[in-house]
């Protein structure tokens, strides 16, 4: 009697407990730009496409990158956020919003939350890429969490209208992360995969699935056509991502791929797993849904690596430490699930305890990053746009944290003749009379220049110190 008094009390206690620690990360994790604070060109480009750079369907994906969708930019724009620290926050709160569909698939608040943020904890490599606003895991994640809780409901819910109101949130979260990032489609396939196996779903239940899924492919590409179409209009060319099977390379890739990929993992995820289920060897088994769910975990994490095995671009890139982000997350979340559950499945150990425990060891460690990461940068800019208006001309990395700090339109970034530009657009700023802030170090002795077909003269003043300077200023000549 005892202890099914204190199961309920647990019960009606823990999705406050819960709701609590998921606040409390939040708070931590949201603090200036995450505990793993990175901002550099690529982080501030998309920052750009917030503020309202770019214009049309250019802005659908990230300037000159087919890959990796824009719409929480878009969000932002329309939201008004001006600020890297603004969006920074409106991400920790989409991830926070990721542990509703996770706790109602886990059937658990708890579980939901320390299976989200765990992994944010323990490992720097998750924190560093999903924090940053250059990379799309984490906005990838968050989608797929709501997918997945539609999916399940579009095949379990009691009453036919709720099933139906589920396709259409399946349709549209798996659009959503189609739309981040094109590789999303096949982690929703493994997804579906597991839960018409779970559901042991009939064929009209399978096929409604099938086609919500089919709908969302042929929306991502759709976008992609619009993007593409508008790019070819107005730039004549197109900025598809090429991305080619990396043939002759494919055994020492998968030897590199898996070699990263425990290694960024680390050990100890294997040691909590093994320990969970030694302790709990000789309790009852785990029930068939909890088998489904850690299967769909560690399934999304192992459909990325092929990915990482088969495609060029990844080889060439080095195979850096950001493109493991996101199957270490999984990989993380599953191992968490692997040793929570045999130890609420162990008679000795009461739920309450084990998850309770559990949440204020994850409150006690969650980590904070410094309050205001950007001062230095900021002040930067501040200085590159205190005497008004200018184009900001230098080398890619030089160019476009200014141009996100400082008010908006006062820096307008064009990268040094040679350099990748994100926005092509902006070639026409360099007009006859407009300002132009440039690295000293480019002028010829007779403090003249040329970029972009435009003649820069130098101007009097004193150079603005700054990052890639000092800096001077010249006005374009006709």
């Amino acid at each position: 009697m005892e202890h099914a008094e204190s199961t309920r009390r647990w019960e009606r206690f823990e999705p406050w407990a819960a709701a609590l620690a998921l606040l409390w990360c939040g708070v931590r994790l949201g603090r200036g730009l995450g505990p793993a604070a990175f901002y550099n060109s690529d982080c501030a480009v998309p920052i750009l496409v917030m503020q309202g750079m770019g214009e049309g369907a250019f802005t659908l994906f990230y300037p000159r990158q087919d890959r990796f969708g824009t719409w929480p930019f878009l969000l932002g724009r329309a939201l008004h956020l001006q600020t890297p620290e603004a969006f920074h926050v409106m991400s920790v709160l989409g991830l926070c919003s990721a542990a509703i569909p996770l706790a109602a698939v886990l059937g658990s608040p708890a579980l939901g939350v320390l299976v989200l943020m765990v992994p944010f904890v323990v490992s720097s490599t998750v924190a560093w890429g999903f924090l940053q606003a250059g990379q799309p895991y984490l906005w990838q994640v968050v989608a797929l969490c709501w997918a997945w809780w539609a999916c399940r409901g579009a095949l379990t819910a009691a009453t036919r209208g709720r099933r139906v109101l589920s396709l259409a949130g399946f349709a549209v979260f798996t659009s959503l992360a189609a739309w981040m990032n094109t590789a999303s489609l096949g982690m929703v396939l493994v997804l579906a995969i597991v839960e018409l196996a779970r559901a042991r779903a009939r064929l009209p239940a399978a096929l409604s699935i099938v086609g919500a899924l089919g709908l969302a492919a042929a929306f991502e590409a759709a976008l992609h056509r619009w993007y593409n179409g508008f790019c070819l209009r107005t730039f004549g060319g197109t900025f598809i991502t090429p991305l080619r099977v990396d043939r002759g390379n494919l055994l020492t890739n998968a030897g590199v791929v898996g070699i990263r990929f425990l290694q960024t993992l680390g050990l100890w995820p294997w040691l909590a797993a093994a320990a969970a289920g030694a302790v709990s060897a000789r309790g009852p088994r785990r029930s068939r849904e909890q088998g489904w769910d850690q299967l769909a975990l560690v399934l999304l994490a192992a459909s990325v690596l092929p990915g990482l095995m088969l495609v060029r671009y990844f080889r060439e890139n080095g195979f850096a430490e950001r493109y493991f982000a996101l199957p270490v997350f999984w990989a993380l979340a599953a191992f968490v699930l692997a040793t929570l559950e045999p130890l609420l499945a162990w008679g000795r150990l009461r739920r309450h305890w084990v998850l309770g425990v559990a949440l204020v060891l994850l409150v006690v460690a969650v980590p904070a990053g410094p309050s205001d990461p950007l001062a230095g940068p900021r002040a930067e800019a501040a200085r590159l746009a205190g005497e008004g208006p200018a184009v900001i001309v230098g080398e890619y990395l030089d160019v476009y944290v200014p141009a996100s700090l400082a008010p908006r339109g006062m820096l307008v970034p064009i990268p040094r003749d040679g350099a990748f530009n994100r926005f092509p657009a902006l070639h026409p700023e360099l007009r006859s009379g407009r300002v132009v802030l440039a690295p000293c170090a480019f002028d010829r002795p007779d403090g003249t220049l040329v970029q972009h077909r435009a003649p820069l003269r130098r101007v009097d003043g004193a150079p603005v110190e700054a990052r890639g300077g000092p800096w001077c200023r010249h006005v374009v000549e006709r």
